[in-house]
């Protein structure tokens, strides 16, 4: 008896219901005129879940909304004609023709549940239907009226396509499906579109109840209601017999289909930048990213036998700057700690790889033409000693020679020259924003990794050069607004750069990788980290701009790691696979260049005395040469060959007689190595204009036996390094075995820990005098003590 009196009350109170809403009707319809919405129409169209697509259109991942439901909006056209027609004859058969609520409808569902004796529809039309949608509540008198007045409302603002659409963009679908384009995707894998009779008449049943419904977890019920479906459709006509039996055979759809997730790094980063866009377009190729993708996960395995954790590439086209491919990681999933961190935009040291554009830009500034020479020697800057990768010293190079084989020493004196300072500017306008510092902070260290660029930039900063040195942002999303590039680099400092790095013949690239690596011909740079932690390879053809960063995310360095060793194979085999033709340096038509030739040992413009000359490539206009300064006459005893002064040549017969005069920096460490090499002339020692080489070292000296005891420590045992020094000089270096030692101007208190052994001390001043000395050292032996 209480169980049937409820269900008297409830049938009683939906009569009422129904019963007022049909009363109402009448007023309604005046009302509505007037009377506002109780929502905004912003509610009808929620936000939606974010597609992220690749340049030909390819879902790469899918994002839930800001509210975690899927949807994915769709247009009316763009719905399989079946589905509106489904729904319409299920819910709503006079939806054209009712202002929004449909009283013969609610006196149908009274009679219906009357019937019943229970409570088994509603009668609401798809207008009431979008209206409860927009603004769920419990399901009481009050709201049913409240839903007839905003139907009517709604009826009054949009058209009857614009409610349907709507409708469909919001169904419910069971979980946080929302909509036929999400329900589409996610139980067919398909647009809506595509839809098929049966699928069409599943997704028409399914919002009437999600939960019961729902196909995966009750796959008989969704199946039965659909089946009924399609049979009273059969009944009306909406469909023939025969394709209504023959959908009901179809099944339904067991689990949900697999969502895209490719690129999920590139597609993290393309939502960061699209915002929380319906669908965002991008730039990827996904066969380049399949590519790259797949090489990558290939070597991971071989670079962890090596210790190292993580590899990130990217791939550039170097006109656009569109990025075809990134991989920032391996592991999206796998790797708890670090596999969701994209590699391509971490900061690391960038190692050497700066110094192309150092080169570039002192091209550019007249400062040097590839055939230059630089010195390649010991070098201290204010305390700052650079060292070059092999610890050795090659004394003069040509600068194509210092930049193929990434020499240090020249790097750094070359960045002295330029300035720190316009050189982080240049580097800055090139795109490495996280260079964010002072120039005072990084000092000349930055052109070996003392800064922190993301492998992203330092790729993109390198397109510059494929594209007559034009800077412009990678692009990321397609159809970006134009972008006026800004000119780093020349186009000549540019081809300068790319054909010095096109070559084979380098220390980073053994013979043995040309002929079993087939390298490409494409102009590249390796770079290794500060501490070992990061291996870096960017390279540039007419067609792509890659990089390789390989590492660990944490930072924690890696004995042995080399960007020639680690990373160059994974550039390289990226080049082969993305370009299985063949790779090919762009070829630039019109450069301002020509050959010129210069002095062999100065590379300056050689006078008439320069016994040997060399071809050099230069920028008529832009590149500064001066006359050769190694090379000149001078004044000499026809008797002794002694040089003599203006002062000291009454009683003389004098004659003139061409010397070299090389750097005095080049000829100290020559002299402290033991490397031969022309000197000028003695000065005859009565001729005091002619003097000048009274520079003498007076400690340590070389008829003492020094020794060093290991029971004191090292700070106690010292050498002073002193000198007789000509009043010119106002700055001496001190060299043992050819390494600099200390510097200082002359009477500074300078010292050398000395170890034992024989050791070639030499000290030079900065008018190019010098002096040697060989200095024996020996451990203190105890019994020799008293």
């Amino acid at each position: 008896m209480v169980f049937g009196s409820v269900v008297g009350l409830s049938l009683r109170r939906w009569l009422a219901a129904l019963a007022c809403a049909a009363g109402l009707a009448a007023a309604g319809l005046v009302a509505a005129r007037y009377a506002p919405l109780p929502f905004p129409l912003s509610a009808l169209t929620p936000p939606p879940s974010t597609v992220v697509a690749a340049r030909n259109g390819q879902p790469l991942r899918l994002f839930l909304a800001p509210d975690e439901a899927w949807r994915f909006p769709v247009r009316l056209p763009t719905v399989s004609p079946i589905l509106p027609q489904l729904v319409i004859a299920a819910e709503d058969r006079h939806f054209y023709s009712h202002p929004g609520i449909n009283p013969l409808a609610l006196f149908r569902a009274a009679a219906a549940n009357l019937a019943a004796g229970r409570v088994v529809s509603g009668g609401s039309t798809i207008t009431m239907q979008l209206a409860r949608l927009a603004r769920p509540r419990e399901r009481t008198l009050a709201a049913k009226l409240d839903e007839s007045l905003a139907a009517l409302a709604l009826e009054r603002r949009l058209s009857k396509d614009a409610i349907l659409e709507r409708y469909l963009n919001m169904a419910p679908y069971g979980g946080n499906i929302v909509g036929v384009g999400a329900a589409s995707t996610l139980y067919f894998g398909k647009t809506p579109d595509r839809l098929s009779l049966a699928e069409a008449a599943l997704l028409t049943v399914l919002p009437r109840s999600p939960l019961r419904l729902d196909p995966v977890r009750h796959p008989e019920a969704a199946k039965a209601a659909r089946n009924r479906l399609l049979a009273a459709m059969a009944r009306l006509g909406i469909v023939t017999d025969a394709a209504a039996r023959e959908a009901a055979q179809a099944p339904v759809p067991h689990a949900l289909v697999r969502l895209p997730f490719d690129a999920p790094h590139f597609s993290q980063m393309a939502r960061e930048l699209g915002g929380d866009a319906a669908r965002i377009d991008t730039t990827l190729d996904p066969g380049a990213q399949k590519t790259a993708t797949d090489i990558l996960r290939s070597r991971s395995r071989w670079l962890a036998g090596q210790g190292i954790g993580s590899v990130a590439a990217v791939v550039l086209d170097p006109g656009s700057r569109e990025v075809r491919a990134m991989v920032g990681g391996t592991d999206w999933f796998g790797d708890a700690r670090f596999g969701q961190i994209n590699g391509a935009t971490i900061r690391r040291s960038p190692g050497s790889t700066l110094k192309p554009f150092l080169y570039a830009l002192a091209m550019d500034q007249g400062l040097i033409f590839p055939q230059s020479q630089l010195l390649d020697i010991p070098t201290s800057f204010a305390g700052y000693t650079p060292k070059n990768y092999d610890g050795l010293f090659l004394g003069r190079v040509s600068a194509e020679q210092a930049l193929i084989t990434s020499r240090n020493i020249p790097a750094v004196r070359l960045l002295n020259e330029v300035g720190p300072t316009p050189f982080l500017e240049l580097l800055r306008r090139g795109g490495l924003a996280t260079l964010d510092k002072p120039a005072a902070h990084y000092g000349l260290s930055l052109i070996l990794g003392g800064g922190e660029t993301t492998l992203l930039a330092l790729t993109n900063c390198y397109a510059a050069l494929a594209d007559d040195g034009r800077a412009l942002p990678p692009a990321i999303l397609a159809k970006r607004p134009a972008v006026r590039g800004d000119r780093l680099f020349s186009p000549e400092a540019c081809a300068f750069v790319t054909g010095i790095l096109t070559r084979l013949e380098r220390p980073d690239l053994p013979t043995s990788w040309e002929r079993a690596l087939a390298v490409p011909s494409v102009a590249w740079k390796t770079g290794t980290s500060f501490g070992h932690r990061d291996a870096w390879a960017i390279g540039v053809s007419a067609e792509h701009v890659i990089g390789v960063w390989v590492g660990n995310m944490d930072g924690t360095p890696i004995a042995g790691i080399s960007g020639a060793v680690q990373a160059g194979p994974i550039l390289f085999e990226l080049f082969r696979a993305l370009e299985p033709r063949g790779s090919k340096p762009a070829v630039k038509a019109g450069l301002n260049i020509t050959e010129i030739e210069v002095c062999a040992d100065s590379r300056q413009l050689p006078g008439p005395d320069c016994p040997r000359r060399v071809t050099a490539t230069i920028i008529p206009g832009r590149t500064r040469l001066g006359p050769c300064p190694v090379h000149r006459r001078m004044l000499v005893d026809a008797a002794t060959g002694e040089r003599l002064g203006p002062d000291c040549l009454a009683g003389r017969e004098a004659k003139t007689v061409a010397v070299a005069e090389y750097p005095a920096e080049l000829v100290s460490w020559w002299r402290s190595v033991g490397i031969p090499f022309e000197t000028p002339p003695p000065p005859a020692p009565d001729c005091a204009a002619a003097a000048g080489d009274g520079l003498q070292i007076i400690s340590p000296s070389p008829a003492t036996v020094y020794a060093v005891r290991p029971d004191i420590p090292d700070t106690f045992q010292q050498i002073a390094l002193t000198a007789d020094t000509p009043a010119a000089a106002t700055r001496l270096s001190w060299y043992v075995d050819g390494v600099l030692a200390a510097q200082g101007a002359p009477g500074q208190r300078l010292f050398w820990h000395p170890t034992p052994g024989a050791h070639r001390v030499a000290v030079a001043d900065d008018q190019g005098r010098s002096h040697a000395v060989t200095v024996h050292v020996e451990t203190f032996a105890a019994e020799n003590q008293p």
